[in-house]
């Protein structure tokens, strides 16, 4: 079930700081000699999908030549989020086996996440007194609603069906869509069944199971010092899981998403992934840094 503390669930106040064990802040250092991870070509199924938002007036600051003033940052591990059908409990949910997710280790996705950070000037700091944001990683795989149909689950349809749609979306980012607004799991709603229609490829995509990145950028002065979390932007970003692997397609899901590292999209930007190379460097861990 979903917390408090959630990346789902941000409309809900988050746990004290304080209530929480130490912070660990993960440093990636770029390093040339790291051979660069093939990225697999764009094709019908290669589509991101990102939703990215700011919080509490962050704003970006541009230096006289047009680029972002440098940020930094130390990582923080969200972890793995659970890969049942989100609100299935009870509904028979269908925990599911995949070697290309099932315990990759923190290391290797922050290793890829870096780069496009670094790209968009957001550079890692090992210094606490240093750093601006505290930026924590989720990852993890939906199970969307289509994965019920010809299983021997129990069965999932009309509101329950809605029910899990409506929390993957949450998840996912896609509920920014005009699809999911009041009224969407009324199928007597007339309008509600016009907006199932319109934005039919949305409906297909969350039905679908989707891997995910969630990066959430906290405030980290104000964590450090005065132990309140205040949430500075966000960037969900996914792909669907058919005829794909999380560890060969996570830097390509990643160079789609970091175009809006810090920036609201402005709804679901959905874009196929790039050919070519992503360079993913190689990743040190620096120690952990206690809470204050």
């Amino acid at each position: 079930m979903l917390t408090e503390d959630h990346p789902s669930a941000e409309r809900k106040p988050l746990r004290p700081v304080a209530s929480s064990p130490k912070i660990y802040l993960f440093i990636a250092l770029l390093c040339a000699s790291v051979p660069a991870m093939p990225v697999q070509g764009a094709g019908s199924q290669d589509i991101t999908a990102v939703s990215s938002r700011v919080y509490n007036g962050y704003k970006r600051i541009f230096l006289p030549d047009g680029s972002p003033r440098p940020e930094t940052y130390g990582f923080a591990i969200g972890g793995e989020l659970n890969k049942s059908s989100a609100g299935t409990e009870g509904l028979g949910g269908l925990p599911t086996a995949d070697r290309s997710i099932d315990g990759i280790a923190f290391a290797e996705i922050s290793s890829v996440i870096r780069g496009p950070l670094a790209g968009q000037k957001y550079l890692p700091t090992g210094d606490p007194k240093t750093a601006n944001l505290l930026i924590v990683v989720y990852w993890g795989r939906t199970i969307g609603t289509n994965a019920f149909e010809g299983t021997t689950s129990a069965a999932v349809n009309g509101g329950d069906r809605d029910k899990i749609d409506l929390e993957n979306a949450r998840l996912l980012g896609f509920d920014s869509e005009k699809v999911f607004d009041l009224g969407y799991d009324d199928h007597a709603n007339m309008m509600a069944n016009i907006r199932r229609e319109v934005y039919a490829g949305v409906m297909d995509a969350i039905e679908d199971d989707r891997y995910f990145v969630i990066l959430r950028a906290y405030d980290f002065p104000m964590l450090w010092k005065q132990r309140q979390a205040k949430l500075l932007w966000e960037t969900r970003f996914s792909l669907s899981q058919r005829h794909h692997d999380f560890r060969l397609d996570l830097p390509a899901m990643t160079q789609v998403a970091a175009e809006y590292f810090g920036k609201d999209s402005l709804g679901l930007v959905q874009k196929p992934i790039p050919e070519g190379n992503v360079d993913i460097g190689e990743t040190k861990n620096l120690g952990e840094v206690p809470a204050k």
